[in-house]
């Protein structure tokens, strides 16, 4: 049953690709080795290095998993093996570094500026994914080198990472400015192709930007252009090609997007970075139809290969941690949304930072609040904890020592508690007549006074228009205010009744000079009156604005008059009210 399961959130196809991306990583392991030791040039550190291993024992693992778990244990494998990953992450950033020295070393001492030319467009491209600032350099390089080598492709070739470069930290204006200024008619197609995918991205990047504004749609329709562009100077029947022709349905059909992008996979050896590409925009496409399982999946996926292959101008964990939100997984959220901004401020990305920065807060606010409920759920059970162990001290104290008396103090107790049981449910029963009586009366008497205000208004626009034969009493016969007014005393009479101290408690709650004085009559002010209603359990604004004929806005003005005065915390002021007793 649970494969069954997980078959319907899995396809067959994804599982063959894991099978055979498992298979493939484990023959090239085992075929370098036997090569090393055929040529006599084994090298243990290699081989054993603990990373190594680790990569291939993960990917059987996930393999395993995926066959054998449900949907939600499977995501939460995936977010185990990534969770290893981050821990291990040094590794493979010590791996980037390791390569990028070496080709330094190469770049440092090379004479032939086409070689030259060369080693630096190669640490270009491996910055650009690593470090903006280091891919900017050699971008600027690069250009320097192909206008000594007077190269016009080179040049292009140059200007192309400098709009790669544009691109990757958000300049769009610097990045629109190099697209007009690149010119590749006479191009060779593999340039052309590049040049027009960075237009592309240009322009998906500003849709994403400007998304809900009039000129969406317009980028839109420059992506799809630019696109068809890109795919004339792609040859047929690559990865390339069909990347470009998923993108091209990224304004379109979701599941159409989804189906190219799994085959991709399948029919193509990539990269670990454009796996982590394919991935993330599988995760984009599932959380635009609302699968969140599957959006975690395949991001969870991407970040792992950005981290394999030491990518830090990525998306990834910063969109999985807004879907791990989204979803109540705030600590595994906050995790991945700090690491994310470490990456960003590593690779120095403006816009990147922007992104995170907006949801950051709210991540790390709802964190904040978790970890103080439970730090209060682990001090109330230890408080409760604590209480039971010294109650059970006590009783087992007690049993011992009263062992005889039990039967007697039981009897005696169960006689107390259904006498107490009696009194309750008359005083219960008392109460609850008392105050449906006092609700329905008050409530109706001020319906009725409405409903002869209403009356009265309408008997004056016929005095006004001398539609006298119309009349059949005149509007003097009432007068509104005086009834209202009896009302409030009935009620404020009442009220003081079934709560004698109601007036001393609540002075308590102010300094002397604030404190409230009934006139008179013995009415209760307005002020009091509202919270004398909140006591009886009327605690909307509306139902009590309606009572005492004012508007809302006067109940907020009088709340908040009286809650700048009183001595006790502003916001629990009305639990302090709901804490006065009635009397007996």
């Amino acid at each position: 049953m649970t494969r069954l399961l997980l078959i319907n959130k899995i396809t067959y196809s994804h599982i063959l690709l894991l099978y055979i991306s498992f298979y493939k990583q484990v023959n090239d392991y085992f075929f370098l080795l036997t090569s090393n030791i055929r040529n006599k040039s084994l090298n243990l550190q290699y081989f054993l290095n603990p990373h190594h291993i680790m990569k291939y024992l993960f990917s059987l693992l996930l393999l395993c998993q995926i066959i054998g778990l449900s949907a939600k244990e499977h995501v939460d494998s995936i977010l185990s093996v990534l969770d290893s990953e981050i821990e291990h992450r040094e590794i493979y950033y010590q791996q980037k570094e390791k390569k990028l020295e070496d080709i330094k070393q190469q770049f440092r001492y090379v004479k032939n500026q086409q070689e030259k030319y060369n080693l630096c467009n190669r640490l270009f491209n491996e910055y650009i994914t690593y470090q903006y600032d280091s891919a900017y350099s050699y971008a600027i390089q690069t250009e320097g080198i192909s206008h000594r080598l007077t190269d016009k492709n080179l040049s292009i070739q140059a200007d192309c990472n400098l709009f790669y470069c544009y691109l990757s930290t958000g300049l769009f204006k610097e990045a629109y400015d190099m697209m007009r200024s690149i010119h590749v008619a006479n191009a060779p197609d593999s340039i052309k192709s590049e040049y027009y995918q960075l237009c592309m991205r240009l322009y998906s990047d500003m849709s994403s930007y400007n998304e809900g504004t009039p000129f969406n749609a317009d980028y839109n329709k420059k992506i799809t252009l630019y696109c068809d562009s890109a795919l004339l100077y792609t040859p047929d029947h690559t990865f390339y090609h069909q990347k470009i022709e998923a993108f091209k349905f990224s304004v379109g059909d979701n599941e159409k997007k989804i189906q190219m992008y799994k085959q991709m996979l399948n029919d193509y050896d990539v990269c670990p970075h454009e796996k982590a590409i394919i991935y993330s925009m599988l995760g984009r496409m599932y959380i635009g139809m609302g699968d969140f399982e599957h959006a975690i999946y395949y991001m969870a996926l991407s970040a792992i290969q950005d981290i394999r292959s030491a990518t830090r101008e990525t998306t990834a964990k910063k969109e999985l941690s807004s879907y791990l939100y989204g979803k109540g997984d705030v600590l595994r959220a906050s995790r991945y949304i700090q690491i994310a901004l470490e990456e960003t401020n590593f690779y120095n990305a403006r816009h990147r930072k922007m992104e995170i920065n907006t949801i950051l807060p709210i991540i790390e606010k709802q964190r904040l609040t978790l970890i103080e409920e439970r730090k209060r759920e682990v001090t109330i059970s230890l408080a409760v904890m604590s209480l039971l162990v010294i109650s059970l001290l006590v009783t087992l104290s007690i049993i011992y020592k009263q062992m005889k008396k039990l039967k007697t103090a039981k009897q005696s107790i169960q006689q107390q508690f259904n006498e107490i049981s009696e009194v309750n449910g008359k005083l219960q029963e008392s109460n609850e007549i008392k105050d449906q009586y006092i609700f329905q009366s008050l409530y109706g008497k001020s319906d009725y006074l409405d409903k002869v205000e209403n009356l009265l208004k309408k008997q004056d626009r016929k005095l006004k228009a001398r539609q006298f034969n119309d009349l059949q009493i005149t509007h003097k016969e009432f007068d509104i205010k005086s009834e209202r007014e009896n009302m409030f005393s009935s009620f404020d009479q009442t009220f003081l009744k079934l709560f004698p101290n109601f007036l001393t408690e609540y002075n308590k709650f102010f300094r002397p000079e604030d404190q409230v004085i009934l006139d008179e009559a013995g009415n209760l002010p307005p002020e009091l009156r509202i919270f004398a209603l909140i006591r009886l359990g009327v605690t909307e604004n509306e139902r009590i604005a309606k009572f005492l004929n004012l508007s809302i806005n006067t109940i907020y003005v009088y709340k908040a008059r009286v809650k700048g005065k009183t001595i006790v915390p502003k916001e629990e002021f009305e639990e302090y009210i709901m804490q006065i007793k009635k009397g007996i």
